[in-house]
């Protein structure tokens, strides 16, 4: 199938809103004006093999630039004496004039079949020669080169330059109609996840479930991957996938079950279709840049005039690229959102892998959990484990993070208070000997 069939077809398969199929990249409209920009070079007696072999030699050199109206205008410039039609070689080549700018045609105009048009001369430097070109300098200085009309080459750059101005634009309303949502939500799931008030005056939180949720989240990887193998941004296919892998997770784990509050299943919802919104961004982002890619892979094809290397150049934008708006609307959903429910992982100690209970905070900064720093103390460890620094055996009760075991207190009561009962346990152990840990009850004490 080809590619334009295959385009429109993504483009109606994917329920996309009406508005954002009327900004897509026009391949088809394209693709005519391609048949015209090659008729133009061949009338002109450029056709692709030729202009290969003029390019290759640095007898001709080709450039996208922006004019004072800030569209992009093709510039085709040969030497005359190697690469002229012969028609064209005589004495007034020799003459540099100046040069006129040759505006495009409004879109839809035809391009008329005409005699090739007599093209201007203008004096060039190394600049327009580019690097590594055979001839000298002297040389370049002493012919003249000639500059080709390109009308329809500017009307194919200028419609291909709007399009992709407008996908910039659409990309900017959604995100920030996604920041907005983003925003609400975060707002909506602080008030169902926060930490219960106090043993007295109990309120319903599920701060539990949402971080169960959440845990799950950051481990499906959704948009971006940390691994080593695949790490970078997910492929619009592979973010589904993903998404879909969170969704069967959250399922086989009944945590909308459990939910206490008929507002944390509400904001369940609005937190899927956010995430479904932000893929179907990426989805259509990725088609369109494959538009852009196929077309200019095209356009190289017909002409040989190696647009690949100059557009991405002279158009200075990558906003239509898929990731920009994956990487930015994470960004703002991790802010404002999943940082809300903050993850036990975050405050493990590295040396038990448990929670950092009670928080020991070392003179070189680095946190671990009270029974941690008695061990290494009691066995003469100097160094603090993560950076050397000789900090561990000045530390003592003015070392507890007294701020953080509040946080951690009113964040991770499950957590802390299992943390205090095997803290509890070790000292003990430490005191009577491993038979204390014995949980098998013994014979009843009896008083002689």
């Amino acid at each position: 199938m080809k590619f334009g069939h295959a385009f429109q077809e993504a483009l109606q398969a994917e329920t996309y809103p009406q508005h954002w199929v009327d900004k897509a990249i026009p391949y088809r409209q394209l693709k005519k004006i391609l048949g015209k920009v090659r008729e133009e070079l061949i009338r002109n007696g450029y056709d692709p093999d030729t202009l290969h072999r003029l390019l290759a030699d640095h007898n001709a050199k080709y450039s996208l630039e922006l004019g004072e109206s800030h569209l992009l205008r093709p510039r085709l410039v040969v030497r005359p004496l190697s690469a002229l039609p012969e028609s064209w070689k005589g004495p007034e080549t020799a003459a540099a004039v100046e040069e006129d700018d040759v505006s495009p045609k409004p879109v839809g105009t035809p391009v008329e079949a005409s005699p090739p048009a007599k093209p201007e001369t203008e004096t060039v430097g190394t600049e327009a020669g580019g690097e590594g070109e055979s001839s000298s300098s002297e040389d370049q200085q002493k012919h003249p080169w000639v500059k080709i009309p390109l009308d329809s080459d500017a009307r194919f750059f200028n419609i291909l330059q709007t399009d992709v101005g407008e996908l910039d634009t659409l990309q900017s309303e959604e995100r920030r109609a996604l920041i907005d949502g983003i925003s609400a939500l975060g707002t909506e799931i602080s008030e169902v996840a926060r930490p219960r008030k106090g043993f007295i005056k109990v309120s319903k939180s599920d701060l539990y479930r949402w971080r169960e949720i959440f845990e799950l989240y950051l481990a499906a990887q959704v948009f971006f991957s940390t691994t080593e193998t695949s790490g970078g941004v997910r492929s619009s296919e592979r973010a589904r996938k993903q998404l879909v892998w969170f969704q069967d997770e959250v399922s086989k784990r009944q945590l909308l079950s459990k939910f206490k509050l008929e507002a944390s299943s509400n904001a369940y919802t609005r937190f899927l279709a956010l995430n479904a919104t932000l893929l179907q961004n990426v989805q259509f982002q990725e088609l369109n840049q494959t538009a852009v890619v196929k077309i200019i892979k095209k356009f190289d094809k017909q002409t040989s005039l190696g647009a690949k290397t100059v557009f991405p150049k002279a158009l200075h934008s990558a906003s239509y690229i898929a990731e920009s708006i994956a990487k930015d609307i994470c960004a703002q959903l991790s802010n404002d959102v999943l940082a809300i429910v903050p993850q036990v992982a975050d405050y493990t100690c590295t040396i038990c892998l448990s929670i950092c209970w009670l928080p020991i905070r070392l003179d070189c900064t680095h946190l671990f959990c009270i029974r941690c720093m008695i061990k290494m103390q009691n066995r003469n460890k100097k160094l603090c484990p993560l950076c050397r620094a000789n900090t561990v055996l000045s530390a003592t009760e003015f070392n507890i993070d007294v701020k953080l075991m509040g946080y951690l207190e009113r964040w991770f009561p499950k957590e802390t208070k299992e943390k205090q009962a095997y803290n509890e346990l070790e000292r003990r152990k430490e005191l009577f000997g491993d038979a204390i840990g014995d949980e098998t009850p013994g014979p009843p004490c009896v008083v002689m």
